[in-house]
């Protein structure tokens, strides 16, 4: 089973939790708008431009102590991308052009 964009965009979506405030909201929104660039990016190259500013933004907020360290969130995150990126990857490439010793 593949999973879709919207799928994987509601995993990253999850993946970091927000206090109610007016910074947290602001936080969340600059969540929710680096994974919309995640989901319209329309090439392997904007796609990683795109997961690393995500992936960099959860660190800087764990580095400047806004949101807590998290292993598992961590793990998500990069699961989640990478499975993104895997199935983008797939998706577009012909199932005759695959090396069989790579599977």
């Amino acid at each position: 089973m593949t999973l879709s964009t919207h799928d994987f965009a509601q995993r990253l979506n999850r993946a970091l939790s927000f206090p109610f405030t007016i910074f947290g909201n602001r936080q969340r929104r600059t969540w929710e708008r680096l994974i919309s660039y995640i989901e319209s990016s329309t090439c392997t190259a904007e796609f990683n431009k795109a997961a690393a500013y995500a992936e960099g933004y959860a660190q800087a907020s764990v580095d400047s102590d806004q949101i807590e360290i998290s292993i598992a969130r961590d793990l998500l995150i990069i699961e989640t991308v990478d499975a993104w990126r895997c199935s983008r990857i797939e998706s577009k490439t012909s199932p005759y052009l695959i090396d069989p010793g790579k599977l």
